[in-house]
């Protein structure tokens, strides 16, 4: 299915449903995710999707994504991670990710360490540095202009050049240390759906 390795589609099998060529993701109340190789939807919401979160103090690793879907391509693809399934879980926090969805995924889960798979992109790494300032009960916002990624932390102001941006580039400039681990592609590829279909003759 999509290229995806057997053992992954075995501990995700219960968090989708395959319809049409597709792969359903619920978020909650009718929200839904879909994917396909040739079509991808993911939701603005303010729930979540969760795979293997049925003992959350068992967990020591949460990964989280935009998209349920990136988060199947990159447990593919490091698929050493699952020897230890139970400990894992998983979270999709769509488009538009909120103070809201990170303060009940750290109540949910308050022994795990956080792992932010996001694009590549400038939007996908000011994703992070949200996501870390948020875990900590900070108040963040950013604008992006003339090639500046503009930073309100705090209330005090910073500046980063965007091609440069980065969540390690962040927490130098405003001492958060939030201990979250970014994973990204390589081969310069935005994301691990990429990836995944760059190995993957559809």
């Amino acid at each position: 299915m999509f290229g995806l390795k057997p053992e992954v589609i075995k501990l995700f099998t219960p968090f989708f449903q395959y319809a049409d060529g597709r792969l359903i993701f619920p978020y909650g109340n009718e929200v839904v995710e879909s994917w396909a190789p040739e079509w991808h939807r993911v939701p603005s919401t303010s729930e979540f999707w969760l795979a293997n979160a049925d003992h959350p103090n068992l967990i020591s690793d949460l990964y989280i994504s935009y998209s349920a879907a990136e988060l199947l391509c990159f447990i593919s693809q490091r698929a050493f991670l699952l020897k230890f399934p139970e400990q894992l879980a998983f979270a999709a926090v769509g488009l538009l990710p909120s103070t809201a969805q990170v303060e009940a995924l750290k109540s949910t889960f308050p022994l795990a360490r956080w792992h932010l798979i996001f694009d590549t992109n400038l939007v996908g790494r000011i994703a992070d540095a949200a996501i870390a300032a948020w875990f900590k009960g900070r108040s963040v916002s950013f604008q992006i202009m003339n090639e500046q990624v503009m930073i309100t932390y705090c209330d005090k102001s910073f500046m980063a050049d965007s091609g440069v941006f980065s969540l390690s580039r962040f927490e130098r400039l405003t001492g958060l240390r939030a201990g979250m681990r970014t994973h990204k592609p390589l081969r310069g590829l935005s994301s691990f759906i990429e990836l995944q279909f760059a190995n993957y003759d559809t």
